[in-house]
């Protein structure tokens, strides 16, 4: 599986928008910035027929580490989580 890094994302935006590559950048920024915003305010951010993202806390717990193999404690701490609508699974399945 390939990856694509934010910089190509916006400028296949910019391809089929029809906008200038350095706008669509910044509008990919502008995305994600506000889509923290939010998420810090504890807001959860919902786009309908896609899913939505939310701030989680994940508990503290134990672990290891896999280098040495010793024991470790990974303290509380937050995680964004995106959780994906049915509808987007079934776009996803029909392509």
């Amino acid at each position: 599986m390939d990856t694509v890094n934010k910089k190509e994302f916006a400028y296949k935006i910019a391809e089929k928008g029809g906008f200038y590559k350095k706008d669509a950048v910044k509008m990919t920024e502008l995305f994600w910035e506000t889509l923290l915003d939010y998420l810090s305010e504890g807001k959860k951010v919902n786009f309908y027929g896609t899913g939505h993202f939310e701030l989680k806390t994940v508990k503290e717990k134990g672990a290891r580490n896999p280098k040495t193999g010793e024991a470790c404690i990974v303290p509380e701490h937050k995680k964004v989580k995106f959780y994906s609508s049915e509808t987007l699974a079934d776009k996803i399945e029909d392509e």
